[in-house]
């Protein structure tokens, strides 16, 4: 009972130290009116339309990086104007030198941080907590996502919208025309959050109109401006009807029947209930375009975490988190990859039902999936439900329900609490804080007592310095069925520092010095099962791109059972202590060639390790990108010595915007298996696509005792979706 006392006071004295509504000093908030248009607009870049000569830009934007508050070096004009079905932001970058612009991405939803580009914000609710994101660079990429609790942008949301873009003599220009049927917004209301960045590449230099001091991130929509003036807006019934068909071939050796011919079709529907209330049905589901997994070495004793990839998982995904903070995905009691998926086989959808959104002042998840029976698992019904009470400007208190089981031998429910506290101005200073308490509760047959999870984490996330806190409780029969936990039956303490100065001599943009020490207390036997320190003494990041850093890991691991940690070594229990050492460096990442390097050597268990990571990116131009990373590991312990590498390569061709082909090729020697996954997407227009996607496997046998490359899979897919907007 005592720790649960200590927790009850450590949330009251947090929320009486926070200021509330009104409390604390902030900055003024920038305003503009968008302009109502009178004739239309071509969207073509080239921003010659009467509205874009007559509007008044909204401002000049204020650098953020390297240095804080004072003018860009390159002036930027942002003009809004709408009509009764879109918005158009219209943006023209001025730049003395548009030869040295840096443009190299052109697939959608491309990462731009090392390409100019520019980013907006739309806070279309007004609630300082959630948003819409699009971005674009000089070469016209789509880049889309939605903003959740001031988090940072999910870019699965892929909505119907378009840019075009033009680089002339006096730099660059972006023109957006974003539909009003794409968005969620209260048609009544006559202002939305705003805020809009731009990024130079050449010089590391970003710039916003909001939100430019170094304590805020981009996706902070507590600091976003106001647009007013918008009325008259049409949102259409709020009806996409989405049907796809597919066709394709699969060849797989370890099936009886190796060949197969697939021909399939489904339909995603979604409708706006209201103005802030989305309904997603997807029937007979398919994942035909999802990305291949990224093959990983594991040299721990725990399950490692694959990333969700599925898009109507990934879609509004931001409601379903809970108990996410610092380093929390190795512990999430809701994973929405345990649904469709058992053991990394995929087990057939026949449909699916989301509802998110708000009302009034709180957000609403719901999901409903159904899936076939299968050889992999029989039919199972999941049901996940989210709820969150919102307070003051980023603090909230949640539920959280999960009912399912994917495997079907047993039956699994799950409840859960949580509480955000947090602001963007602790005690009027501008300073970021925020604290997060959770606790659930699981009910399995056969599994009962001590099965919750609870715990907490407080951090104070700023530039100069990076604060955080975490403890958690995890019961030795806490078993979410539809969650990941890397560990269970244990007490986790841990904690990180992050201090990080910007020194003006020796062209240094930031120094970080860092502390991170966490640990774990098994609870059936009283004794700790791991404990390790990171130190970093000394990371560099160069003005010109470049990074240097050393750290130093002192390590215990306390086995109470043999580990086996390659095929044939197994560690035996007893207790271990070793320390490892690790240099990385990474050349600046806006050049056309790039590579990084992580080395890493010191005591493993009862012997020794070294890692040896090179990776090497070419970036040609806007339309090719090419790159290699070997991942080398050597261990030599009592049990035995053996070595285990992963070789990754990426091919991708952008030949516009609108069409590109992505491969990625994967091998491991410890499954000895080469894939490849080729994946053309082609998009007609925002909503209107086609993939087509061939995954394809080998295998080193040994046949006669010789060894040869064995062609295993094949699996080819054509898929093509069409949006009916209504």
């Amino acid at each position: 009972m005592s720790s649960v006392f200590r927790f009850a006071w450590m949330v009251l004295l947090l929320w009486c130290c926070l200021p509330g509504p009104g409390a604390g000093q902030q900055p003024p908030v920038r305003e503009v009116t968008a302009s109502r248009l009178s004739s239309e607009i071509r969207l073509d870049g080239l921003l010659n339309e009467p509205v874009w000569q007559s509007a008044q830009p909204i401002g000049e934007l204020v650098q953020r990086e390297p240095r804080s508050g004072q003018p860009p070096s390159e002036p930027t004009e942002v003009r809004v104007a709408y009509d009764q079905d879109h918005l158009y932001i219209a943006i023209r970058c001025f730049d003395s030198e548009p030869r040295r612009l840096r443009s190299t991405q052109m697939r959608r939803d491309s990462v731009l941080q090392d390409d100019d580009h520019v980013q907006i914000l739309l806070d279309t609710h007004y609630d300082r907590r959630n948003a819409y994101y699009f971005s674009t660079n000089p070469a016209g990429v789509l880049v889309d996502g939605t903003i959740a609790d001031n988090n940072s942008a999910n870019l699965n949301w892929d909505g119907m919208w378009m840019v075009r873009t033009r680089i002339d003599e006096l730099g660059w220009t972006a023109e957006f025309e974003i539909p009003f049927k794409t968005l969620a917004f209260d048609p009544n209301a006559r202002s939305w959050g705003f805020n809009v960045s731009r990024r130079i590449a050449r010089l590391r230099e970003e710039s916003r109109w909001m939100s430019f001091n170094l304590d805020s991130e981009f996706f902070l929509v507590a600091r976003a401006g106001d647009i007013h003036g918008l009325e008259g807006l049409r949102q259409g019934i709020g009806l996409d009807v989405k049907p796809f068909g597919l066709t394709g071939y699969s060849r797989d050796v370890n099936r009886p029947d190796r060949h197969e011919l697939a021909r399939d079709a489904g339909l995603d529907i979604f409708y706006r209930i209201s103005s802030n209330l989305v309904s997603s049905t997807s029937l007979n589901t398919d994942f035909a375009e999802t990305e291949v997994d990224t093959r990983q070495i594991n040299l721990t004793r725990f399950p490692v975490l694959f990333p969700e990839r599925r898009t109507f998982f990934l879609e509004d995904s931001g409601i379903f988190e809970f108990a996410a903070g610092p380093g929390t995905r190795d512990f999430t009691p809701f994973f929405s990859r345990r649904i469709g998926l058992v053991d990394g086989e995929e087990v057939p959808i026949l449909f699916g039902q989301k509802v998110t959104g708000r009302i009034g002042r709180f957000d609403l998840g719901i999901m409903d999936v159904q899936t076939r029976h299968s050889a992999i698992a029989p039919a199972r019904n999941f049901f996940v439900g989210r709820a969150k009470a919102n307070f003051w400007s980023q603090s909230f208190l949640g539920l959280l329900v999960t009912r399912g089981e994917p495997t079907g031998r047993t039956t699994n429910s799950q409840i859960g609490f949580d509480m955000k506290i947090a602001t963007a101005d602790l005690f009027g200073s501008g300073k970021n804080f925020r604290s997060l308490f959770y606790g659930s509760k699981t009910s399995t047959p056969g599994r009962r007592g001590d099965d919750s999870f609870w715990g907490g984490e407080v951090v104070y996330p700023n530039d100069l310095l990076y604060l955080w806190y975490r403890w958690r409780f995890i019961g030795d029969n806490y078993n979410p069925a539809l969650g990941f936990m890397r560990r269970i039956g244990v007490d986790e303490q841990a904690f990180g520092s992050n201090y990080r100065p910007r020194p003006k001599f020796w062209n240094m943009r930031q120094v970080s010095f860092k502390l991170y020490f966490i640990q774990y207390l098994n609870r059936r036997e009283r004794q700790i099962e791991s404990r390790k320190y990171t130190s970093t003494p000394l990371e560099i990041e160069f003005n010109s791109g470049e990074r240097f850093s050393y750290q130093w890991m002192p390590t215990f691991e306390r086995l109470f059972v043999p580990f086996e940690i390659n095929r044939g070594t197994i560690i035996a229990p007893g207790a271990y202590w070793f320390h490892r050492h690790a240099w990385n460096f990474e050349t600046a990442l806006n050049r056309p060639i790039s590579f990084k390097v992580k080395a890493e050597n010191g005591s493993f268990y009862a012997g020794d390790s070294q890692e040896f990571s090179p990776q090497i990116v070419w970036r040609k131009d806007q339309h090719l990108t090419t790159s290699f990373e070997l991942q080398q590991y050597w261990v030599n312990v009592p049990e035995g010595s053996f070595t285990t590498r992963l070789a990754l390569y990426r091919l991708d061709y952008a030949f516009n915007p609108n069409l590109s082909f992505a491969n990625f090729l994967q091998y491991d020697t410890n499954s000895r298996n080469i894939g490849i996954q080729s994946r053309l997407r082609y998009m007609v227009k925002p909503g209107n696509e086609l993939f087509m996607v061939i995954n394809h496997a080998w295998q080193y046998t040994t046949f006669d005792r010789t060894e040869r490359l064995q062609a295993i899979l094949t699996n080819a897919r054509v898929k093509l979706n069409y949006t009916f907007r209504f």
